[in-house]
């Protein structure tokens, strides 16, 4: 099952059939180290159990929990239109 909320900017992916050998919860620890600490466990998942206003206004891309999963589960969402447009010309 993928886990997916809205960020400012973005939206965040999770994968949580590959958090399912997870013991570490690294990308919770990262969030709350990091950022906004947005991440909760829910299930031993992560989850977020904010309403999704507070999500927007808490959270600071700062993408700690990507690079900090070590099961590459999370996947952070950030369209650049104006490089997606440039490409394109190219």
């Amino acid at each position: 099952m993928v886990y997916e909320f809205q960020i400012r900017t973005g939206k965040i992916l999770i994968d949580h059939h590959l958090c399912e050998s997870c013991t570490t919860y690294d990308c919770v620890k990262a969030c709350s180290l990091y950022g906004r600490n947005i991440l909760r466990l829910r299930n031993k998942k992560p989850v977020t159990i904010l309403p999704q206003e507070e999500i927007v206004r808490r959270d600071n891309e700062c993408l700690a929990c990507e690079i900090h999963c070590p099961f590459e589960a999370i996947k952070i969402i950030l369209p650049f239109e104006e490089l997606d447009r440039l490409k394109g010309d190219a």
